[in-house]
């Protein structure tokens, strides 16, 4: 009898509870479309997660690139749709929500934010897959924790990562000026280089910060490292489990990273100069990349015995960066757009060392079945190197530009 009653006391709870947090997420819902209405542009991916033909389509990216915008704006254009953001409710069972959404109110489509905040995430949306015919997308500020969540979901989810603004989208964003997307063999196409060359000026702000959409209401420069911060006080520590002391050496590397040359950046010298070991580095490092902090580059060919490069997505440079005249830092500042730039279009990049060591080009990729040996510097970056290298398509890139075979603007990565 008093079991009876208990279980009749719980399932009572439960749909009570459940309602209460249903009032909330639809009152919370209309300041989410109001806030929508707001965000007249979008960002180009926003297209292709809309359209994705997955049931479930998850967003990575670091916290400020615009990853909730783009559920609110979903919210306007995807009928019987809801927004949920988790941090905002607390004892709920995500799959009776799901549940209760989709038979009482027709709710065919959830957009889940902040899904990190509900403990074991990654079984609740298997269950709303498995049991029901919902959509779902959704988000997490922990970049690391919804890449892993690739192996858990398998074949039932798509993750989409996104990436800060490229250059294009910037100028877009802070200029309102919409240019053409370029291809790759737009890089002998002189009046689309003259033309992209009128926004060369915006190079140094977009390395600076402008890159980070929340940079455009915000502009305090402490925000990048806030981000930072919370990359390594909460992500590292939740998704990955560092302890403390972990914390201390991955704020020591940044700082040593910051602070030196992207030719000697290696897993060994940065092992070395914070006085951890090599795997530990390497554990380090691998997060870092994860969580869109840090981009690695690996060596050319099969036979050199190098280590990969390790640079630093910006603006995080400017975070631990001790002394803070831009133009010190420009050859890094440079190199790293680059890389940052091939990795947003899905170019693989590789860095190129002679087998002992010496001096040569800095950068070889393969575009579209073509071969492609890129230098990249200033504007009085040498051709020596680059006349030695038997390669039909072999530029210098420089910022500042300059269009004079076979030199060719740097921010034209920043245009594909």
């Amino acid at each position: 009898m008093e079991r009876d009653v208990y279980k009749s006391f719980v399932a009572h709870y439960i749909v009570v509870s459940t309602q209460d947090s249903i009032n909330k997420i639809f009152e919370l819902n209309e300041i989410a479309k109001k806030q929508a209405e707001e965000y007249t542009k979008k960002r180009e991916i926003y297209s292709e997660i809309k359209e994705s033909g997955k049931t479930f389509i998850g967003i990575a990216g670091l916290r400020g690139v615009g990853k909730t915008t783009i559920l609110k704006q979903l919210l306007l254009e995807c009928k019987n749709s809801i927004y949920i953001s988790l941090d905002t409710l607390s004892n709920i069972d995500l799959f009776d929500l799901a549940k209760s959404l989709f038979e009482n109110y027709n709710i065919k489509i959830l957009l889940f934010d902040e899904i990190n905040y509900y403990n074991n995430w990654q079984l609740a949306l298997k269950n709303i897959y498995d049991f029901t015919d919902i959509k779902i997308y959704f988000t997490s500020s922990v970049a690391i924790d919804i890449i892993n969540s690739k192996t858990d979901l398998s074949r039932r989810a798509i993750i989409k990562k996104m990436y800060p603004f490229s250059f294009r989208e910037y100028i877009y964003f802070n200029k309102n000026k919409k240019l053409d997307k370029l291809n790759i063999k737009d890089i002998n196409n002189m009046e689309k280089l003259k033309e992209i060359n009128k926004y060369d000026y915006l190079f140094e702000d977009y390395v600076s910060g402008g890159n980070i959409p929340t940079r455009i209401k915000e502009k305090n420069p402490e925000i990048f490292k806030n981000i930072l911060e919370k990359i390594l006080e909460k992500d590292l520590v939740y998704s990955l489990k560092f302890t403390g002391k972990d914390i201390i050496n991955v704020r020591s590397m940044l700082e040593f990273i910051s602070n030196s040359n992207i030719d000697n950046m290696s897993y060994s010298n940065i092992a070395k100069n914070i006085n951890i070991n090599k795997y530990k580095a390497i554990k380090y490092i691998w997060a870092l990349e994860k969580a869109f902090v840090l981009n690695v580059v690996k060596p050319s060919g099969t036979n050199v015995i190098k280590e990969p490069k390790i640079m630093l997505c910006p603006p995080f440079r400017f975070c631990y960066l001790k002394n803070k005249d831009i133009k010190d830092i420009l050859g890094q500042l440079r190199e790293e757009f680059f890389v940052e730039s091939a990795k947003m279009n899905n170019i693989d990049v590789f860095y190129l060392k002679g087998n002992r060591g010496e001096k040569t080009l800095d950068y070889i990729a393969s575009i579209n079945k073509t071969k492609y040996i890129f230098e990249i510097g200033g504007k009085n970056k040498t051709r020596a190197q680059i006349l030695n290298i038997k390669n039909e398509e072999r530029y210098i890139l420089t910022q500042p530009a300059n269009i004079v075979n076979p030199y060719r603007p740097l921010i034209f990565f920043g245009f594909l």
